[in-house]
């Protein structure tokens, strides 16, 4: 079981950061509509309670969200998410922080969200499939990432 003392909320959330597009490029900032916003509420939930989960996060994704952000930023801060799943495999848990942070940032990334079966390897050869440059980039930041 997951807890939330092995996992970096704050290295996430630094990552994630980097993503916004600030009220400069934005105009206002509506967070709730917002996938980025949205990750970085659901990251300071997380880290308020001490928990990793949110309850019916995965359902509170905003859908709507057309924006487009710098990909590679995104990248970057889907990678830094990758890195802190625990490979949950069977205990694999849709309202994990980890894994709701994950599906608003591959909808920002790729439009579409894809099944998260608790392993990144076979994420990253699904994403891989389903989108082969965006996918090849991934995992290339994904392995030169997980070598520091």
């Amino acid at each position: 079981m997951m807890t939330a003392r092995n996992v970096d909320l704050e290295k996430i959330q630094g990552a994630i950061d980097r993503c916004c597009k600030t009220v400069t490029e934005c105009g206002t900032c509506n967070k709730a509509h917002c996938l980025i916003g949205f990750a970085q509420t659901a990251l300071a939930y997380a880290r308020q309670k001490n928990t990793v989960r949110i309850p019916r996060g995965h359902e509170l994704i905003p859908q709507d969200d057309l924006r487009v952000y710098y990909q590679q930023d995104l990248i970057a801060a889907l990678v830094e998410v990758l890195l802190q799943c625990q490979d949950c495999r069977d205990n694999h848990e849709e309202e994990c922080v980890i894994n709701v942070t994950r599906r608003a940032l591959e909808l920002a990334l790729l439009g579409e969200n894809f099944d998260y079966e608790g392993s990144v390897s076979a994420y990253l050869m699904q994403v891989g499939r389903h989108n082969p440059d965006t996918g090849g980039r991934l995992l290339q930041a994904y392995q030169e990432r997980k070598k520091r």
